[in-house]
C-alpha cells in the first residue's frame, strides 16, 4: 500500500471513529417503545421488528468502531514498512480496550463485550490479511459492516446466551420478551436465517475483494513483465543497430582499405607501368563504395546482381563469426546465375539476420548445420534458410518463440515487402525453422506488361 493510499486509511479510520463516538449519544427509546409493545400486542411480528431494532442500534454503536480501528491500523502500519505489525496489533488490542473505557465516555446504556464482538475483532484480522494487497478502503469497509452486523444478530438468538451472547440490557429484555410470549424458537429460527444471510453477504463480498485483490496483483506483474520485455527489446534494439554499423563499417572498409593501398603505392613512385592498372582499380572501387554509401542512405537504391554473388556478398559479412564454418551452400547453377533487382546492403542484411537467428536457434537444441538454398519457381526467387533448433510456435509467426524480441525477423519481413516480396517463416521437413524470403523475377518485365 503506498504512502497516500496510508494517508486515506487514516483519515477514514479517524471518522469512523468520530462517528462511533457520536452513535454512542444514540437515543434508546425507540427500541424501548417497541419492546413495550410486545407485552401489549403479544404478536410474533412485534418481536422481530424490536429483534431488528436492538441489532441495528447495537450495529450502528459497533460498526463504526470496528471499521475505525481497522482502517486505522491499516493507514499506520502503510506509513514504514517497520509498522507493518500495528496493522494487526492496533485493531486487536484497542477495539476491545475501547468496550472497557466506554463508560467514561457518559452515562447510559454500553455496548457489552460478549461472542459477537469477540468474532468482530476475529473477523477484522482476517478481512485484514484476506484484502492486505487492496488499497480502496471503501471495499473493505462494506465487507466488514456486513460481517459486524450479521454477529448483532446472534446477541438476540436466546440459544446462545449461555454462551455469553446478548448479556446487553437490551438484548436481555428482547429474549425475555421472547421467553414470554413461548417465542423462542421462533427466534432463534428468525435472527438464525437474518445472521447467517447476512454473513455469506459479507463472505461473498470478501471472495469478490479477494478475486480483485488477485486480479491487481496479476495485472501489476503483467506491467512489470511487460516493462521488462520493453526495456530488453530496447537494449536488443541498440545492440543490433550498434552490430549493423560494425558490419556496415566492416564492408566499407575493404574498398577503402584498396583505394588507401594502392594509391600509397602510386604516391610513393613504386607504381611503375602499373599505375594506369593501379588507378582503374581504385576507381572500381571508389564506384562500390559509392554504390554501397547509396544503398545505405536510400532505401530504394537498386543494382542488378546475381544470387551467386549475392551470397558470396553474405559469406563475406559473416566470415568473422566462429559458427561459419556451420553455413552451407545448396543451390544449381541456374539458380546462382539467376539476377535480381536488389538493395544489396539492405538485402544481405537480411539474411545475415536469419542465419544469425539460425544459429541463436540452433543453440537452443544443439543444432550443428544451417543450409542456405537457392530456387526458383516462375514467379519468385526464393533464398531460404534451414536450421536444426526449435522451429517457430505456430502462434509466433514473424518471432522465433524462444526468448527473441524478434527485430531481426521485422527487419527481415520489412526489407522483402520494399523488394516487392515476402518472408515465409514455416517448418522444416527434417526438424527446425525455414526462414524463406522471396524476391520477385524479372520485375523490370512486370513494370512493362
Amino acid at each position: 500500500m503506498k504512502k497516500n493510499g496510508g494517508a486515506k486509511h487514516i483519515s477514514a479510520g479517524c471518522l469512523f471513529l468520530a462517528l462511533w463516538f457520536a452513535s454512542q449519544r444514540f437515543s434508546a427509546a425507540p427500541v424501548l417503545s417497541a419492546i413495550g409493545r410486545i407485552a401489549e400486542s403479544m404478536d410474533s411480528g412485534d418481536l422481530l421488528t424490536a429483534a431488528s431494532f436492538v441489532a441495528m442500534l447495537n450495529g450502528l454503536r459497533a460498526i463504526p468502531l470496528y471499521l475505525g480501528w481497522f482502517l486505522l491500523g491499516n493507514g499506520v502500519a502503510s506509513l514504514k514498512a517497520s509498522f507493518y505489525p500495528l496493522s494487526w496489533i492496533i485493531p486487536a488490542t484497542a477495539i476491545p480496550l475501547t468496550y472497557f473505557l466506554l463508560p467514561s465516555f457518559g452515562e447510559g446504556l454500553q455496548l457489552h463485550f460478549g461472542i459477537p464482538a469477540v468474532l468482530s475483532v476475529t473477523t477484522v484480522l482476517i478481512l485484514r490479511y484476506l484484502t492486505r494487497e487492496i488499497s480502496d478502503w471503501g471495499y473493505k469497509s462494506i465487507a466488514l459492516a456486513l460481517f459486524v452486523l450479521s454477529f448483532q444478530w446472534l446477541d438476540v438468538l436466546p440459544f446462545l446466551t449461555p454462551y455469553g451472547a446478548g448479556w446487553g440490557e437490551l438484548s436481555l429484555s428482547v429474549k425475555t420478551a421472547a421467553a414470554l410470549l413461548r417465542k423462542t424458537a421462533f427466534l432463534n429460527r428468525a435472527g438464525g436465517a437474518v445472521f447467517f444471510g447476512l454473513f455469506f453477504s459479507g463472505v461473498l463480498t470478501t471472495q469478490l475483494l479477494v478475486n480483485y485483490g488477485a486480479r491487481l496483483a496479476s495485472l501489476a506483474l503483467l506491467r512489470d513483465r511487460e516493462q521488462k520485455m520493453a526495456l530488453l527489446r530496447e537494449k536488443n534494439f541498440a545492440a543490433r543497430i550498434i552490430l549493423e554499423m560494425q558490419q556496415l563499417v566492416h564492408d566499407l572498409k575493404r574498398p577503402l582499405t584498396t583505394i588507401l593501398g594502392l594509391a600509397d603505392v602510386i604516391v610513393s613512385g613504386r607504381g611503375g607501368e602499373g599505375v594506369e592498372k593501379y588507378g582503374s582499380v581504385i576507381a572500381e572501387a571508389g564506384h562500390s563504395m559509392e554504390e554501397m554509401i547509396g544503398e545505405i542512405l536510400h532505401g530504394d537504391f537498386r543494382r542488378s546482381i546475381t544470387l551467386g554473388e549475392l551470397i558470396e556478398y553474405v559469406f563475406t559479412q559473416i566470415s568473422p563469426y566462429p559458427w561459419r564454418e556451420t553455413v552451407t551452400l545448396r543451390a544449381e547453377k541456374s539458380a546462382l546465375e539467376e539476377k535480381v533487382t536488389v538493395n544489396v546492403v539492405r538485402l544481405s542484411r537480411a539474411v545475415v539476420n536469419l542465419l544469425d537467428n539460425a544459429h541463436r536457434a540452433n543453440l537452443q537444441t544443439g543444432g550443428t548445420s544451417i543450409e542456405i538454398s537457392l530456387t526458383l519457381s516462375e514467379e519468385w526467387a526464393e533464398i531460404a534458410v534451414a536450421d536444426e533448433g526449435p522451429g517457430f510456435p505456430p502462434e509466433e509467426r514473424g518471432n522465433s518463440g524462444w526468448n527473441s524480441t524478434g527485430l531481426g525477423l521485422q527487419y527481415v519481413t520489412m526489407v522483402a515487402e520494399n523488394h516487392g516480396g515476402r518472408f515465409v517463416p514455416s517448418g522444416s521437413s527434417g526438424g527446425g525453422a525455414l526462414a524463406a524470403l522471396l524476391l520477385p523475377r524479372h520485375p523490370e518485365k512486370k513494370e512493362n506488361c
